[in-house]
């Protein structure tokens, strides 16, 4: 599922929306997390996406490079600004760990009600 999901943040999609990449855009260029000018973002708060602005696919729900460059600004601005602290430690390089994946668990009780564990890079949980 990952190349499928690698090549979708680059072509979009005109099917479904995904509202959640415009926020996380406008919130890291408000951290000053580069690139930052995928919006424009006016002193009152309003955002203007300038992805709407592309001929053609700039009114897809999803549109092209959108979520590629979330997760740009991403890399750039979170895992390569925290690589020490976000990086595998010594001993699970030792053991050939050379990268970490996420997941989820939601307890009640001590006892697991919800579970998930990353497939590959690029995954979302399904809640």
């Amino acid at each position: 599922a990952t190349l499928p999901a690698v090549i979708g943040g680059y072509i979009g999609n005109p099917f479904t929306p995904q509202p959640w990449i415009e926020d996380a855009l406008a919130v890291g260029q408000r951290k000053g997390r580069w690139p930052d000018n995928a919006l424009e973002i006016s002193s009152d708060g309003n955002v203007t996406n300038k992805f709407t602005e592309l001929p053609f696919v700039g009114r897809w729900p999803r549109r092209p490079l959108e979520l590629a460059t979330l997760r740009l600004q991403s890399m750039i601005g979170i895992s390569l600004s925290e690589w020490k602290t976000l990086a595998p430690d010594e001993e699970a390089l030792g053991a050939g760990v050379l990268t970490q994946l996420g997941g989820c668990i939601v307890v009640e009780n001590g006892e697991p009600l919800f579970e998930w564990r990353d497939p590959g890079i690029c995954a979302v949980a399904n809640f």
